[in-house]
C-alpha cells in the first residue's frame, strides 16, 4: 500500500482512565522498593542522588494522587485514538492530541515529542499556539503520541524505524484533513519531523521547525566533501562565547551522558526488563534526564511523577519506547529535506554546536589484619523478600522475530524467572559454595577511604613450595569465577607447579564491603589486593585476572611490581593500548609492522569481534561509566532487571558455553544478595575514567588468548618486551576461568613451570 494512501479512518475521543488494579499494583511494587546505597559526597556525579529518589518514592507511595493529574490531563488536552496502517507493520492504534484554533486560517502544525517525554510536552504550548491576533499567527495543533509511547500501541515487528514513525505522522495529518501542514519537534521529534520533511516535503510537509539541531550533521564539525562551504567557514570562524559554551555542553554530554543512548541503541530489551519491572528504576532513569537536560528548571515532585507515571501506565509499557534507539542505528540515511527549516537554539540542550555547522599512590603499610572464617548464610527474610519481588514481576513485550538483536529474549527471561520463583534452591548452591571454597573476611585500611571488610577465598596447596597466586575477578563475575580452577591449581606434581590460591572479592562485589567515598578506583583496588597478600604472609606473589581483574592486576604490577608482584598473567589483553592500532610515537616498531603486515584469519576474526563489541555491546559500559547510580536504582530494585542485565553478558560474552539455568541464577543471586547490593559493583566503571593511568608494568607478563574475547586484536598491537608467554586457543570467550578452566590452568602451569621464562620469579616458591 502506498505510504500516502489514507484508509477510511475512525477517530474516537479518548480519556486516560488507568484501572484501579494497575494503581494498586504500582503501590504494591513501591512498598517493596529496594534502594542502593550511595557514596559520601557523591552529589550528582554518579547519577541521581539517593535523597532525591527517596523523596520522590515516598511521595509516589503516599501523597501523589494520580487521579488528580489524570483529570487535569483529560481536562486540558483533547485526546483521541485512531487506527493507522503502517506498510509492513499492520495497523496500530495511535493516541494523539488535537486542538483546533478558532481562527479560520490557522496553520496546521504537527508536534512530535521525544524521549523521555510524551504528549504531555505539548501541554503548555497548546493554548498559546491556538490563540491568534492581528500580529500573531494561530495554529491548529496535533500532538502525535509516538507508537510505543504513552497510550499509543507499539509495533510488534522489528524494523520500525523513523520512516515508519514519519509515515504515521503524515497519515495522521491527512486523516484529519490537513493535506498541507508544518511540523515542530525536539529530541526524537527532530528526527521524525526531519524524516517527514524528507519523505513528504513539498506536497504535504511545507516547513519544519526544531528546538534540537545537533544530530546529523551537528555532532561533529562539517565535512569537506558533504558540506564544503560550512567546512571552509568552520576553518576561518572564531567561535563566540555562546558557541564555545555549547561545544563544552556537547562534549560533556558525549563523555558523561551517552550511556543510556549506547544501551538503548544496542540492547534495549535488556534495559527494558529493568524499566518494566522496577518503578523506582524507571523513575531514576527518567528523572536523571529531566534534571540534567534542562536549565535549572524547577521540577516539582508531582510534575516528575506525572511524567514517569505516563510511562509506567503506558499501553505498551516503558520498555517499548527504548527500541526507537535500536532502530535508529539500523536505518539507512535518507535525502536531506529541501523545504524551509527553522531552529531555536537553547544553551542547555544536550547538543549545542556552532551555528556555522548547523547552517551548513598509596602507602604499602599493612594494618594488623584480623582474619575470620566466613560462610555465606543469607537470612531467610531476604530470600522471602526476593520471592515477593519475583511474584510481582512485570515483563516488557517483545517484537516478532526479535531474536537476540534487541537484547535478552523474552522467553529466556520468562523461563529463568519461573525457575527463580519455583524450583531454584539458593540454600543448595549456598552450601556448595561454602563446602568448595574456603572463605574469609578481613579488615583492610585503604589510604583516604578508611577500613573496608573484604571477603576472599584462600586455599593453600599441600605443596610447600607452591607459588602464591592472587586471582582477581571482573564484572559481572565474582569470587565464584575461581571455583573451577582452584582445585586444579592447588594440585602439584613433579611436572606441574602448584599454587596457593587467594581469590579477592573486589570491594562492592559479593560479600566485600563497598567504599563509601568517591574516587575509589584501580589504584585503591590494587592497594587492597597487595595488602591482602601481605597480610596473608605472601611478600611475593603472582597474579591472574580478566576483565576488570586485568586492570586491577596490571595496576598491581605497575605499583608493586618487582618488590611484591613478581609476574602477572591475564586472559584479557586489549585495554590500553589494544583498543586501537599501535601509534607511531608510543609504539614505533609495532606501528611500522602494522603498516606492512597481512592479518591472519584468526586476527581478522578477532578484529571483527572487536568491531562488533565496540558497535553493539558497549551500551552497558557507557552507562556504568557515566551514570552508574541512575542504572543502579533498577538493578537494586528489580531482580528480573538485574537478571537480564547480567544474563545478556553471560551469553554474549562466552563461546557457546552451555549455561544451565541454576548456574545463571547462582551468579545473579550473588549480586542480589551481595553485601553492598548490585549497584555498588557498577561504580568501578565510573572511577576508571577519573584516575590517571599508571606507568606500564616492567615485570614478566603472560597472556592466554581466547577467540571470542570481547577485544581481540593482532598480538603485536599490545605486545611488549616484558611479555614472556602467549597461548592461543581454538575456542573460549570472556570468562576463561569458568568456560575453559583446564586450558587456563595449563597455561599458568606452562608459564610458571620449569624451563619457562617466569619460572622461579617468587623467591623460594618455585611451585614444586
Amino acid at each position: 500500500m502506498s505510504t500516502n494512501a489514507v484508509p477510511d479512518t475512525i477517530i474516537t475521543p479518548f480519556k486516560i482512565n488507568i484501572p484501579d488494579e494497575r494503581i494498586e499494583f504500582l503501590h504494591k511494587k513501591l512498598a517493596l522498593t529496594t534502594l542502593p546505597d550511595e557514596l559520601e559526597d557523591a552529589g550528582r556525579d554518579y547519577g541521581v542522588p539517593l535523597a532525591d529518589v527517596q523523596r520522590l518514592v515516598t511521595r509516589w507511595k503516599s501523597g501523589y494522587d494520580w487521579r488528580k493529574h489524570e483529570k487535569v490531563l483529560n481536562d486540558e488536552l483533547p485526546q483521541f485514538l485512531t487506527d493507522i496502517d503502517v506498510d509492513g507493520h499492520g495497523t496500530l492504534k495511535i493516541h494523539f492530541v488535537h486542538k483546533k484554533s478558532e481562527v479560520g486560517g490557522a496553520i496546521p502544525l504537527l508536534f512530535v515529542h521525544g524521549w523521555p517525554g510524551s504528549v504531555i510536552e505539548v501541554r503548555k504550548i497548546l493554548p498559546l499556539l491556538t490563540q491568534g491576533s492581528p500580529d500573531q499567527p494561530a495554529f491548529h495543533v496535533v500532538a502525535l503520541g509516538l507508537p510505543g509511547y504513552g497510550f499509543s500501541e507499539a509495533p510488534k515487528k522489528r524494523g520500525f524505524g523513523f520512516s515508519q514513525y514519519a509515515e504515521v505522522g503524515n497519515k495522521l495529518m491527512l486523516s484529519l484533513g490537513y493535506e498541507q501542514y508544518v511540523t515542530q519537534g525536539g529530541d526524537w521529534g527532530y528526527i521524525v519531523t526531519q524524516r517527514i520533511a524528507s519523505l513528504y516535503g513539498g506536497k504535504h510537509s511545507k516547513a519544519w521547525h526544531t528546538n534540537y539541531e545537533g544530530a546529523e550533521p551537528g555532532r561533529a564539525p562539517p565535512n569537506l566533501l558533504s558540506q564544503p562551504r560550512a567546512y571552509l567557514k568552520n576553518l576561518l570562524t572564531s567561535y563566540t562565547p555562546f558557541e564555545k559554551a555549547g561545544l563544552e555542553r556537547t562534549a560533556w554530554f558525549q563523555t558523561q551522558g551517552m550511556g543510556y543512548f549506547m544501551e538503548q541503541s544496542t540492547q534495549p530489551q535488556t534495559i527494558g526488563y529493568n524499566l518494566a519491572d522496577s518503578p523506582v528504576g524507571l523513575l531514576a532513569w527518567i528523572y536523571e534526564k529531566l534534571v540534567n537536560w534542562t536549565d535549572e528548571y524547577p521540577w516539582e515532585d508531582d510534575e516528575v511523577l506525572t511524567w514517569v507515571s505516563i510511562y509506567w501506565f503506558s499501553t505498551a509499557g516503558p520498555a517499548a519506547s527504548a527500541r526507537i534507539y535500536y532502530e535508529y542505528m539500523k536505518e539507512k540515511p535518507v535525502a536531506s529535506p529541501t523545504i524551509p527549516h527553522g531552529a531555536s537554539i537553547f544553551p542547555k540542550d544536550i547538543y549545542v554546536v556552532p551555528l556555522s555547522a548547523i547552517i551548513a599512590m598509596s602507602s604499602n603499610a599493612v594494618p594488623d589484619a584480623s582474619i575470620t572464617p566466613f560462610k555465606i548464610n543469607i537470612p531467610d527474610e531476604r530470600i522471602e523478600f526476593l520471592h515477593k519481588k519475583l511474584a510481582l514481576t512485570t515483563l516488557p513485550d517483545e517484537l516478532e522475530d526479535a531474536g537476540r538483536d534487541y537484547g535478552v529474549p523474552l522467553a529466556d527471561v520468562q523461563r529463568l524467572v519461573a525457575r527463580w520463583k519455583s524450583g531454584y534452591n539458593w540454600r543448595k548452591y549456598e552450601k556448595e559454595l561454602n563446602d568448595e571454597l574456603p572463605q574469609f573476611l578481613t579488615d583492610i585500611d585503604v589510604v583516604g577511604h578508611g577500613t573496608l571488610k573484604i571477603h576472599f577465598v584462600h586455599k593453600k596447596s599441600e605443596v610447600a613450595g607452591a607459588i602464591p597466586l592472587l586471582f582477581v575477578h571482573g564484572w559481572p563475575g565474582s569470587f565464584i569465577e575461581v571455583r573451577k580452577i582452584l582445585p586444579l591449581l592447588n594440585q602439584g606434581s613433579k611436572d606441574r607447579p602448584a599454587f596457593h590460591i587467594v581469590a579477592l572479592g573486589l570491594p562492592g562485589f559479593g560479600f566485600s564491603e563497598a567504599p563509601k567515598k568517591k574516587g575509589f578506583a584501580f589504584i585503591q583496588y590494587a592497594e587492597i589486593g597487595n595488602k591482602l597478600m601481605l597480610s596473608l604472609g605472601y611478600e611475593q606473589y603472582v597474579t591472574q585476572g580478566g576483565d576488570l581483574g586485568y586492570t586491577v592486576t596490571k595496576t598491581i604490577a605497575s605499583l608493586y611490581g618487582g618488590k611484591h608482584s613478581k609476574s602477572w598473567h591475564t586472559n584479557y589483553e586489549a585495554a590500553l593500548p589494544g583498543q586501537a592500532p599501535p601509534e607511531l610515537l608510543s609504539q614505533p616498531r609495532a606501528y611500522l609492522r602494522n603498516l606492512v603486515t597481512k592479518y591472519t584469519p584468526a586476527e581478522k576474526a578477532g578484529l571483527a569481534k572487536t568491531a562488533w563489541f565496540r558497535k553493539e555491546g558497549m551500551g552497558y559500559f557507557m552507562e556504568q561509566t557515566t551514570q552508574p547510580q541512575t542504572l543502579g536504582y533498577s538493578l537494586a530494585d528489580s531482580p528480573v532487571g538485574l537478571l537480564a542485565w547480567i544474563y545478556e553478558k553471560l551469553v554474549n560474552w562466552t563461546d557457546n558455553y552451555p549455561w544451565e539455568d541454576d548456574e545463571v541464577l547462582t551468579w545473579v543471586s550473588i549480586y542480589w544478595f551481595s553485601t553492598a547490593g548490585p549497584t555498588a559493583s557498577t561504580r568501578i566503571y565510573y572511577e576508571r575514567t577519573k584516575q590517571k593511568i599508571t606507568a606500564p608494568p616492567t615485570i614478566p607478563h603472560g597472556v592466554s588468548f581466547f577467540p571470542q574475547e570481547l577485544f581481540n586484536v593482532p598480538r603485536f598491537w599490545t605486545r611488549t618486551r616484558y611479555r614472556v608467554f602467549e597461548a592461543e586457543h581454538d575456542s573460549g570467550g570472556h570468562f576463561a576461568a569458568h568456560e575453559k578452566p583446564d586450558e587456563l590452568v595449563e597455561d599458568l602451569r606452562k608459564m610458571f613451570g620449569r624451563g619457562s621464562p617466569a619460572y622461579g620469579v617468587v623467591e623460594g616458591k618455585p611451585g614444586y
